[in-house]
Protein backbone atom coordinates (compact mmCIF):
# COMPACT_ATOMS: atom_id res chain seq x y z
CA UNK A 1 0.00 0.00 0.00
CA UNK A 2 1.84 3.27 -1.00
CA UNK A 3 0.85 6.02 1.48
CA UNK A 4 1.60 9.81 2.27
CA UNK A 5 0.73 12.09 4.82
CA UNK A 6 0.71 16.00 4.29
CA UNK A 7 1.62 17.19 8.17
CA UNK A 8 1.73 20.46 9.51
CA UNK A 9 4.94 20.82 10.04
CA UNK A 10 8.44 18.57 10.50
CA UNK A 11 8.77 18.59 14.16
CA UNK A 12 8.31 15.06 15.83
CA UNK A 13 4.67 15.74 17.37
CA UNK A 14 3.67 17.17 13.71
CA UNK A 15 -0.29 16.09 13.17
CA UNK A 16 -1.51 14.67 10.25
CA UNK A 17 -3.26 16.79 7.77
CA UNK A 18 -4.32 14.67 5.05
CA UNK A 19 -3.44 11.03 4.09
CA UNK A 20 -3.27 9.16 0.43
CA UNK A 21 -2.77 5.88 -0.46
CA UNK A 22 -3.38 3.37 -2.67
CA UNK A 23 -2.99 -0.40 -3.23
CA UNK A 24 0.18 -1.49 -5.35
CA UNK A 25 1.58 -5.03 -6.35
CA UNK A 26 4.11 -5.73 -9.09
CA UNK A 27 1.08 -6.24 -11.66
CA UNK A 28 0.37 -2.38 -10.98
CA UNK A 29 -1.24 0.47 -8.77
CA UNK A 30 -5.03 0.08 -8.50
CA UNK A 31 -6.08 3.10 -8.73
CA UNK A 32 -10.01 1.81 -7.91
CA UNK A 33 -8.33 1.40 -4.27
CA UNK A 34 -7.17 5.22 -4.13
CA UNK A 35 -8.54 6.86 -1.25
CA UNK A 36 -7.59 10.35 0.28
CA UNK A 37 -9.36 12.17 3.11
CA UNK A 38 -8.20 15.38 5.09
CA UNK A 39 -7.77 15.03 9.40
CA UNK A 40 -9.03 17.14 11.75
CA UNK A 41 -6.80 19.58 13.52
CA UNK A 42 -7.56 22.73 15.58
CA UNK A 43 -4.35 23.36 15.87
CA UNK A 44 -2.51 26.48 14.53
CA UNK A 45 -0.60 25.31 11.80
CA UNK A 46 2.75 25.93 10.99
CA UNK A 47 2.83 29.18 8.30
CA UNK A 48 5.79 27.02 6.37
CA UNK A 49 3.98 23.78 6.05
CA UNK A 50 1.11 25.41 4.87
CA UNK A 51 2.30 27.51 2.32
CA UNK A 52 4.14 23.91 0.97
CA UNK A 53 0.50 21.81 0.70
CA UNK A 54 -1.62 24.43 0.77
CA UNK A 55 -4.11 22.53 3.44
CA UNK A 56 -5.31 26.22 5.63
CA UNK A 57 -6.51 25.94 9.08
CA UNK A 58 -10.32 26.17 8.06
CA UNK A 59 -9.81 22.77 5.55
CA UNK A 60 -8.15 21.61 8.25
CA UNK A 61 -10.64 21.75 11.14
CA UNK A 62 -13.17 20.43 8.39
CA UNK A 63 -11.15 16.71 8.25
CA UNK A 64 -12.40 13.68 9.54
CA UNK A 65 -11.18 12.63 13.29
CA UNK A 66 -7.95 11.38 13.68
CA UNK A 67 -9.69 8.33 16.12
CA UNK A 68 -12.09 7.74 12.70
CA UNK A 69 -8.74 7.39 10.73
CA UNK A 70 -7.49 5.18 12.89
CA UNK A 71 -9.91 2.55 12.57
CA UNK A 72 -9.61 2.87 8.27
CA UNK A 73 -6.52 2.51 8.70
CA UNK A 74 -7.07 -0.71 10.58
CA UNK A 75 -9.00 -1.62 7.75
CA UNK A 76 -7.54 -1.04 4.79
CA UNK A 77 -3.81 -1.43 5.69
CA UNK A 78 -3.75 -4.71 7.81
CA UNK A 79 -1.45 -7.49 6.74
CA UNK A 80 -0.01 -4.85 4.15
CA UNK A 81 3.62 -3.37 3.69
CA UNK A 82 3.51 0.31 3.73
CA UNK A 83 5.88 2.24 0.23
CA UNK A 84 6.30 5.74 1.35
CA UNK A 85 9.07 8.16 -0.07
CA UNK A 86 10.63 9.14 3.36
CA UNK A 87 8.46 6.34 4.86
CA UNK A 88 10.14 6.75 8.61
CA UNK A 89 8.04 9.55 8.23
CA UNK A 90 4.69 7.72 7.55
CA UNK A 91 5.82 5.21 10.20
CA UNK A 92 6.47 7.42 12.95
CA UNK A 93 2.89 8.97 12.47
CA UNK A 94 1.18 5.81 12.49
CA UNK A 95 2.95 4.72 15.24
CA UNK A 96 2.09 7.60 17.04
CA UNK A 97 -1.23 7.86 16.41
CA UNK A 98 -1.95 4.18 17.29
CA UNK A 99 -0.09 4.68 20.45
CA UNK A 100 -2.39 7.81 21.35
CA UNK A 101 -5.82 5.90 20.31
CA UNK A 102 -4.80 2.08 21.42
CA UNK A 103 -2.40 2.82 23.90
CA UNK A 104 0.26 0.67 21.79
CA UNK A 105 2.09 1.95 18.92
CA UNK A 106 1.27 -0.32 15.53
CA UNK A 107 3.99 -2.14 13.65
CA UNK A 108 4.32 -1.27 10.04
CA UNK A 109 6.91 -2.98 7.61
CA UNK A 110 7.95 -0.56 5.63
CA UNK A 111 9.45 -0.26 1.68
CA UNK A 112 10.91 3.40 1.21
CA UNK A 113 11.64 4.58 -1.50
CA UNK A 114 13.64 6.95 -0.92
CA UNK A 115 15.86 4.19 0.68
CA UNK A 116 15.49 2.24 -2.17
CA UNK A 117 17.31 5.00 -4.23
CA UNK A 118 19.80 5.94 -1.99
CA UNK A 119 21.17 2.25 -2.40
CA UNK A 120 20.61 1.44 -5.96
CA UNK A 121 22.42 5.43 -7.08
CA UNK A 122 24.63 6.13 -4.32
CA UNK A 123 26.55 9.20 -4.01
CA UNK A 124 24.31 11.62 -5.98
CA UNK A 125 25.72 15.38 -6.02
CA UNK A 126 23.34 17.64 -4.81
CA UNK A 127 20.75 18.06 -1.89
CA UNK A 128 18.02 17.63 -4.07
CA UNK A 129 18.92 14.68 -6.23
CA UNK A 130 16.68 12.10 -3.63
CA UNK A 131 13.60 14.02 -4.09
CA UNK A 132 10.72 12.38 -5.27
CA UNK A 133 10.38 14.61 -7.93
CA UNK A 134 14.58 14.67 -9.01
CA UNK A 135 14.09 10.65 -8.33
CA UNK A 136 11.09 10.22 -10.46
CA UNK A 137 12.85 12.12 -13.38
CA UNK A 138 15.76 9.90 -13.42
CA UNK A 139 13.45 7.27 -14.28
CA UNK A 140 11.68 9.08 -17.04
CA UNK A 141 8.34 9.42 -15.16
CA UNK A 142 5.76 12.14 -15.53
CA UNK A 143 5.97 15.06 -13.08
CA UNK A 144 3.18 14.78 -10.39
CA UNK A 145 1.33 17.33 -8.50
CA UNK A 146 3.24 17.98 -5.03
CA UNK A 147 2.48 18.09 -1.69
CA UNK A 148 -1.22 16.52 -2.35
CA UNK A 149 -1.12 13.29 -0.08
CA UNK A 150 -2.97 10.93 -2.71
CA UNK A 151 -1.12 12.23 -5.52
CA UNK A 152 2.68 11.84 -3.56
CA UNK A 153 1.21 8.01 -3.00
CA UNK A 154 0.95 7.51 -6.24
CA UNK A 155 3.82 8.94 -7.27
CA UNK A 156 5.98 6.90 -4.84
CA UNK A 157 3.85 3.63 -6.10
CA UNK A 158 4.83 4.26 -9.24
CA UNK A 159 8.48 5.15 -8.43
CA UNK A 160 8.66 1.60 -6.57
CA UNK A 161 7.60 -0.07 -10.01
CA UNK A 162 10.46 1.55 -12.09
CA UNK A 163 12.66 0.94 -9.36
CA UNK A 164 11.97 -2.81 -9.12
CA UNK A 165 11.96 -3.33 -12.69
CA UNK A 166 15.90 -1.91 -12.75
CA UNK A 167 16.41 -4.87 -10.10
CA UNK A 168 17.66 -8.48 -10.40
CA UNK A 169 14.33 -10.71 -10.91
CA UNK A 170 13.37 -12.47 -8.14
CA UNK A 171 13.83 -9.44 -5.63
CA UNK A 172 11.74 -9.97 -2.73
CA UNK A 173 10.16 -7.53 -0.90
CA UNK A 174 12.00 -8.37 2.45
CA UNK A 175 15.37 -7.44 0.17
CA UNK A 176 14.06 -4.07 0.30
CA UNK A 177 12.20 -3.42 3.54
CA UNK A 178 13.24 -0.76 5.79
CA UNK A 179 13.49 -0.78 9.51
Amino acid sequence: MALDFELDGLGRGAHVLQAGWVEVSHGGIGLSTARSTDVRSLRQLDDQAVTVHGIGEQRARGGVAVRDIVDLFLREFAGKIIVAHGASVEREAISRISKAAFGIAIPVRTVCTLALERRLKPNLPGGDAYRLAATRQRYNLPPHEQHDALSDAIAAAELLLAQLSRMPPGTHLGAIETH
